[in-house]
Parts: C-alpha cells; sequence; structure tokens
C-alpha cells in the first residue's frame, strides 16, 4: 500500500485529507456517552435520541502532490519553531483543552499557535478546502439508510464537491486520505465510496482514483491540518458568526464564479 501510495503522489495527483467534527454534548446521560469526533454514536440512534451536537461537519484539504514537499517542510519549521517536536500531533481539541503536545501550555499561547498555523494554512494558495456540513434536525430520518448516518451522507456530499473540483482542474486526477477510525467501520466506508463511484451520477465523469487510503492522525500531517480546520469550520458553521479563525482561511475554500456556496462549502439539508 505505501508503495502504491507514494508512486500515486509522484505523479502528479492531488491529494484530499479529510477530517471530521462532532462536539460533545455534556447533556447527554453519562451511561451512554457520546464520544468526540466519534460520528458512529450519532448515527446509530433516531433523530429524538440523537442528542449530542447539532451538526456533523467534514473538510477536505486538498493540495497537488508536486507541492507537498515544500508544504510538509513548511509545517515542519512551523512545529520547531512553536517548541513543539518534528512528530508531534496537532488535534483540534488538544490545542483547546491544553492535552497532547500542548500540556503546560497557557490559554494564550494555546490561542496564539492556533491563529498562527490557520494563518499559515490560509496564506498557502496551494491549498483548496472543501466543506460540508450537515443540520442534523432537518434530516428526514425515515428515508434510506445512507441519507441518515452522518457520517456516510457527510462523505457522499464531500466526494461529490471533490470529484467536480478535479472536474474543473487540468490533470483531473486525485486520491483521498481519511483518518481511520474502527476497521469495520472503516471497511464500511470505503465500500460505501466504491459502490457511489460506481453508481453516482453526481460523480461521474469519474476523476477520484480508485481506493480510499486511511492514515492515523499522527503520522499524517494533512490529516492534523483538516482536522484542525474543521472544528474551525464547524464553529463558524454553528455560531452564525465569523471569527478570526476562521477569516484566517476562509479564502481556501473552493470558489466558482464567486461563489463558495454550493462548491468549497455545502449545506444539507437545503
Amino acid at each position: 500500500a505505501s508503495k502504491c501510495f507514494l508512486s500515486l503522489m509522484n505523479s502528479g495527483l492531488r491529494i484530499c485529507s479529510i477530517g471530521a467534527f462532532l462536539l460533545e454534548n455534556t447533556r447527554y446521560e453519562e451511561s451512554n456517552p457520546l464520544i468526540p469526533g466519534d460520528a458512529r454514536t450519532v448515527a446509530e440512534r433516531s433523530q429524538k435520541n440523537w442528542g449530542g451536537s447539532t451538526h456533523f461537519a467534514r473538510v477536505g484539504v486538498i493540495i497537488h502532490g508536486w507541492k507537498w514537499k515544500g508544504w510538509n517542510t513548511r509545517l515542519m519549521e512551523f512545529k520547531k519553531n512553536n517548541g513543539l517536536t518534528w512528530d508531534a500531533e496537532i488535534k483540534a481539541s488538544h490545542i483547546r483543552h491544553g492535552k497532547g503536545a500542548f500540556v503546560g501550555w497557557d490559554l494564550q499561547r494555546r490561542n496564539f499557535f492556533l491563529q498562527s498555523l490557520l494563518n499559515l494554512v490560509g496564506g498557502n494558495p496551494d491549498i483548496t478546502m472543501l466543506g460540508v456540513v450537515i443540520d442534523k434536525s432537518l434530516v428526514n430520518t425515515s428515508k434510506a439508510d445512507r441519507m441518515v448516518k452522518c457520517e456516510v451522507r457527510s462523505l457522499e456530499l464531500l466526494l461529490e464537491r471533490y470529484n467536480l473540483f478535479l472536474d474543473k482542474q487540468n490533470d483531473k486526477c486525485g486520491i483521498v486520505i481519511l483518518d481511520p477510525v474502527k476497521e469495520s467501520s472503516d471497511d464500511n466506508l470505503r465500500y460505501f465510496r466504491s459502490y457511489l463511484l460506481a453508481s453516482s451520477q453526481h460523480l461521474q465523469p469519474q476523476h477520484i482514483v480508485e481506493g480510499t487510503f486511511f492514515a492515523k492522525s499522527h503520522t499524517s500531517i494533512l490529516i492534523q491540518i483538516a482536522d484542525v480546520c474543521t472544528g474551525v469550520f464547524y464553529r463558524r458553521m454553528t455560531s452564525g458568526s465569523s471569527t478570526q479563525e476562521f477569516k484566517a482561511i476562509q479564502g481556501r475554500f473552493w470558489q466558482q464564479n464567486n461563489r463558495t456556496q454550493g462548491y468549497g462549502i455545502k449545506k444539507w439539508p437545503k
């Protein structure tokens, strides 16, 4: 698999790393907790018992294979300049709550780091983002299973945006990298993605290379960036007001004809 991945990157394909975000709701009963970042606990509930967050969000961070090395070098330098080791994992929840690599950092330092990272991402013209947000209160739970499960429907919508984005590029081909959650869940998503590529009218002509790649967050800097940007995107979509954090990356969301809605950002249901 690693040889295949390296071969694909060297061929000049675009890479789309996808993160997901689900906000924990502390009002949920302790006997049946909602795990932060784990959409499976929500997807298995009916609407009236969903609890937890009101929305589910995904963000895909796209960069061309030829540009990846330079971007990775810049991020390594950024980590070093901010007192982190090269292998320190950058996670949105760790930055917010002072965990993981950010243990011992006060709030001001963590906020400064987050804003500086977002400025770095937002200032990189080689990066394009796609965002999908689902308002769970508007989901019709009588529909087909895939239309109810947020982690599945959000992936479908994001892949549609990504395929459309690739269709507008000269080279037109790209790969997808997801953060693994659980082996059985990953297999289901991989199978579902293959089903979509074969069956969905919205993914024709097909530009996404066969197969889904999984990379654990601590081993992939692009997954880490997707995770951070998804958290910022989620807060912007659910708060109704912009922040300095979102403003830093807003210009990276894909636009067509000066429009972001329906292209770089998809809200569902309408």
